[in-house]
């Protein structure tokens, strides 16, 4: 093998040969770990590992492994940390050594120092959660006092979007979306659900029936077609009860006919009911007449062509 290895003069990231020959690590983890050390120190300082792992070729499942590479490596370590606002950000540090978590601690409290009693502090259970993986917004700019380059989201208003509570709902309903899920055991054996999973799972199911769905069309939806194997049925029965959900029944407004003044519910905002419709529709098309002026019906014809 012949190699043309002429040492850069500018624009070079050192790496230790002990990342290039880690068979631990995927390419994408090195990768990741390579772009993350090629930051200069002023953009480095508003981009996350997030954003970098968005812009990796290749999916989200596969960047989610490339950090949990890192991070068993001790190249990489997360810290959740409350701003001046209140809100809480996570904090990413990627290392070109490995570092244990006493070290990590320690460059994290020097990071935070600036950021009030509460920004140094770690979550408990290891490292914080990763992000959805979403890259920068168009438009967006990374600035020198910017933590991440991800939005906060806010809350999401009352009836777009967020999941009904058990408070909400009808005590008839909880009680009937209750039997549903707990008889899903015996149209599936693999949909055994705990108390906990059952009360979590409440609020959407008693909602399916405030939309006029029947316990046995929701049973269908949520057993039909069921994956093999059900790894997880609370996930997946929380799936179906949120993306299977039907659309809220328009309850139409009673109005008077203007024939014969009867209340009904429109269908199309016609202002005769049925009966009204009907006969007027018969004085518009009358039965055909025979040479006498008797009128002659459908059946009288028909028995007529058919005599010959």
């Amino acid at each position: 093998m012949l190699r043309n290895a002429i040492a850069p003069s500018r624009d070079y990231t050192p790496i230790s040969n002990t990342h290039v020959w880690d068979d631990n690590l995927s390419d994408s983890a090195f990768r990741l770990l390579v772009r993350s050390l090629a930051l200069p120190p002023s953009r480095a300082r508003g981009t996350t590992v997030t954003e970098l792992a968005a812009g990796l070729p290749c999916g989200r499942i596969t960047a989610d492994r490339a950090r949990r590479q890192l991070s068993g490596a001790g190249l990489l370590h997360c810290a959740r940390w409350r701003n001046a606002t209140g809100q809480v950000r996570t904090e990413s540090l990627v290392s070109s050594v490995p570092i244990d978590e006493a070290e990590a601690e320690r460059l994290f409290a020097e990071h935070f120092a600036k950021g009030g009693p509460d920004a140094g502090k770690r979550g408990s259970g290891g490292p914080a959660a990763q992000e959805s993986g979403t890259a920068l917004p168009e438009g967006e700019r990374l600035t020198e006092g910017d933590t991440s380059p991800l939005p906060v989201p806010s809350p999401e208003p009352t009836g777009q979007g967020r999941e009904p509570e058990i408070g909400q709902a009808d005590p008839a309903l909880l009680a009937e979306a209750e039997r549903v899920l707990l008889s899903l055991r015996r149209a599936d054996p693999r949909l055994v659900l705990g108390a906990s999973e059952v009360r979590r799972l409440l609020p959407l199911a008693a909602e399916w029936l405030a939309r006029g769905v029947s316990s046995t069309g929701m049973q269908h939806a949520l057993t039909s077609g069921l994956p093999n194997p059900v790894k997880c049925p609370s996930a997946l029965l929380r799936s179906r009860l949120r993306d299977k959900m039907p659309a809220p029944v328009r309850v139409v407004a009673l109005r008077a006919c203007e024939g014969c003044d009867r209340a009904f519910r429109p269908l199309n905002d016609e202002p005769l009911c049925g009966s009204c419709r009907q006969q007027a529709a018969a004085q518009a098309a009358p039965a055909r007449a025979d040479g006498n002026g008797t009128r002659v019906g459908w059946r009288e014809r028909v028995a007529r062509v058919t005599r010959g």
